[in-house]
């Protein structure tokens, strides 16, 4: 197979901005991103996107400029704020490795990028291996860790569980390392089911109990009348968990439980709105940095 070369574009954000550059990204099908933490500097990030050299010529990179500068309501010339460089293959594929460390999230999981040997002081810890690919969901975002934390804390054994927009498959791996039954991992990017099945192999030896559907999720609930699950958890951008929610109700189970991440301080109440209106109950609410946490539950006298 030819090496291919790639575009890695560089520029600086506003922290609030994360989310709506999350958004396009994902809208435009682009899945190879990172977001780069300032220790000095809380409020300022900078974004890193990864695009195939053959697939984007200059007017696809200059409208591409265009787009990222009305998002972000730029003034300045494209040629002071976005920073374009060349990389080889091999380059691109070893170049997430920086951006990670081993993470701990809250008292029992330990995320450990899969090239790192685990260091001795973490054996006691519940391992999730990731190679992160070029699938979105690594366990450094808020709103994945957010989602983890929650979930450490639920008794998973024996249960059937739905990862709505898997990604990394890092839910998945989760799910499964606590005690899941049957995971169900949907998303509408071919590249985010092959890394789910890839990181659940890395880390099981195998894919038992695991279902990948490729296609919407509301497409795919309709097309396998997916249903009864005791868990579903959902980490993406609110504007879509909006659409979902109406369908999320009829997958579950009565008692069933959802937990929906991705969404920030700023957008929960209007998503807890919709929950209630669906007879969704909540039952908690966590947040970290700019993002919030929510799980709610279908009551048992539903139908």
């Amino acid at each position: 197979m030819a090496i291919k070369d790639w575009y890695k574009l560089t520029f600086l954000i506003e922290s609030d901005s994360e989310e709506i550059i999350i958004w396009k990204l994902n809208e435009l099908g682009i899945f190879s991103f990172s977001f780069e933490y300032f220790i000095k500097n809380e409020n300022k990030k900078e974004v890193n996107i990864w695009l195939p050299r053959d697939d984007w010529g200059e007017t696809s990179r200059s409208s591409f400029e265009k787009v990222i500068s009305k998002l972000l309501n730029i003034n300045a010339p494209n040629s002071q704020f976005f920073d374009w460089s060349i990389i080889k293959e091999e380059d691109w594929l070893t170049s997430w490795k920086k951006y990670w460390a081993p993470e701990l999230v809250g008292n029992h999981l330990l995320i450990l990028p899969c090239w790192m040997n685990l260091n001795e002081k973490f054996k006691d810890k519940k391992i999730i291996k990731i190679d992160p690919g070029a699938a979105f969901g690594t366990g450094s975002h808020p709103s994945t860790y957010l989602c983890l934390e929650k979930m450490e804390n639920i008794f998973f054994f024996d249960k059937k569980i739905l990862d709505i927009g898997s990604g990394s498959g890092i839910l998945s791996v989760a799910a499964r390392l606590l005690g899941a039954k049957e995971v169900y991992a949907v998303d509408n990017d071919y590249l985010a089911i092959n890394s789910t099945k890839s990181n659940f192999q890395l880390n099981f030896g195998d894919l038992n109990n695991l279902n990948t559907y490729l296609g919407s999720f509301n497409e795919v609930i309709l097309n396998n009348q997916l249903t009864q699950f005791d868990f579903v958890l959902c980490n993406i951008l609110a504007e879509v968990i909006k659409g979902m929610i109406p369908n999320i109700y009829k997958c579950l189970r009565n008692n069933g439980e959802v937990i929906f991440s991705g969404i920030l301080n700023s957008q929960k109440d209007e998503i807890i709105k919709i929950l209630i209106q669906n007879d969704l109950k909540l039952l908690d609410v966590s947040t970290r940095k700019d993002w919030a946490c929510i799980s709610a539950q279908k009551a048992s006298n539903s139908t």
